[in-house]
């Protein structure tokens, strides 16, 4: 079953008013909680043999070419939306606090499940005026879930904007090869590249205005110099951008990418990326250490991340106080998000349909550690 009934949010991203730009709403520190790798499939392989830490070629390995990709292969093999996280969860040990005990079963010890691909979508809206996005919502026994509905194919797939993206998502993959360790030592051979850079996911938890919300993300590692124990490591970021560009190319850049770095490392409470700088012919000759602070400051004319912060906080105080009277594995709301018009609408699926995201598998698991 479902209604048709569309509504639209009382919210308007593209609104920005001086109290949005002026006061950051309450965070904690997002919080680190293991992660797991993926398979070549994309399933959970719940080690951590697969993170890749970054570590820059020295002087005479440069430059690195980065013409010679493969532009079909696609970064995530399968669309799993939340089951490797949602197993993760029901494998943890007691020590995690991912579950709590009620008299009406196990639930998952948060408000919000998701990915952090959500989130980081909510704190562009503000600014994004052409791609809009779909997310499917459930709620079940007082936790939210969130996923990413997939785009249909776009009709200007061939579009000049959509095959500079396709290019340098292949380069940026390409760049990871050249740059990531299996140790944080070594680095692969030039002629053997490393294959399988981008196959581990983070696992992190973050409180907002008394939420907490639960999430992962594909994360990078840095080996670190500055623990108690001796050598660790921090979560990092490898990014790629043109090295001369004009005026209104660093602002279409800022606006475009940059904000969406410092999204992703503000949620996974990175300090530090590394970008390395691309000609024209796809040749990286350098590579640079920037802190996540430089890189907000020099796009400040560009966005605010207090207002990127509050439409996040916002729309999921919205979502959740919507969903606050649903139970149900199987129902699904659809909210979409118009980027033209800055609009959020939702649509409600009843029962199982052909959106439902969560399987019955999760709460026979759930039950299972209550017996454990």
């Amino acid at each position: 079953m479902f209604s048709n009934q569309r509504h639209i949010l009382n919210l308007k991203a593209h609104v920005i008013s001086a109290e949005d730009k002026d006061q950051f709403p309450t965070f904690t520190l997002p919080e680190s909680h293991g992660g797991y790798s993926l398979s070549p499939l994309g399933f959970l392989e719940n080690h951590t043999r697969l993170m890749r830490y970054i570590v820059v070629p020295s002087a005479q390995n440069f430059p690195l070419y980065l013409r010679d990709c493969d532009h079909t292969k696609n970064a995530r093999p399968s669309e799993r939306l939340l089951d490797n996280l949602l197993e993760y969860i029901v494998q943890s040990s007691p020590q995690s606090n991912f579950l709590r005990a009620t008299t009406t079963g196990m639930q998952v010890n948060a408000d919000i499940v998701c990915t952090s691909e959500v989130l980081e979508l909510m704190m562009r809206a503000p600014y994004e005026q052409k791609s809009g996005w779909t997310l499917a919502v459930s709620r079940y026994r007082n936790t939210t879930y969130i996923c990413r509905v997939a785009s249909p194919p776009a009709e200007d797939a061939f579009e000049e904007h959509n095959l500079r993206r396709i290019m340098q998502e292949a380069r940026l993959r390409k760049l990871h090869q050249y740059c990531l360790s299996e140790n944080g030592l070594v680095l692969p051979d030039g002629i053997f590249l490393c294959e399988e850079p981008d196959r581990f996911n983070g696992v992190f938890s973050i409180t907002m205005n008394g939420r907490r919300v639960l999430f992962d993300s594909p994360v990078l590692a840095e080996i670190s110099t500055n623990q108690f124990n001796g050598p660790g490591f921090t979560w990092a970021e490898l990014q790629l951008r043109q090295d001369n560009m004009n005026r209104l190319e660093w602002a279409e850049h800022n606006r475009t990418e940059a904000i969406k770095w410092w999204c992703k490392c503000f949620l996974l409470n990175i300090q530090n990326l590394f970008v390395a700088y691309q000609n024209e012919n796809a040749c990286v000759h350098t590579i640079k250490k920037t802190s996540l602070r430089d890189l907000w400051k020099a796009c400040e004319n560009e966005w605010s991340t207090s207002v990127c912060a509050n439409f996040m906080v916002r729309l999921l105080g919205c979502i959740t106080q919507i969903m606050a009277h649903t139970d149900c594995l199987s129902t699904v709301y659809l909210f979409e998000f118009d980027a033209k018009l800055g609009e959020v609408a939702y649509e409600v699926f009843e029962g199982l349909n052909e959106h439902t995201f969560l399987g019955d598998w999760f709460p026979m698991n759930l039950d299972e550690r209550l017996v454990d």
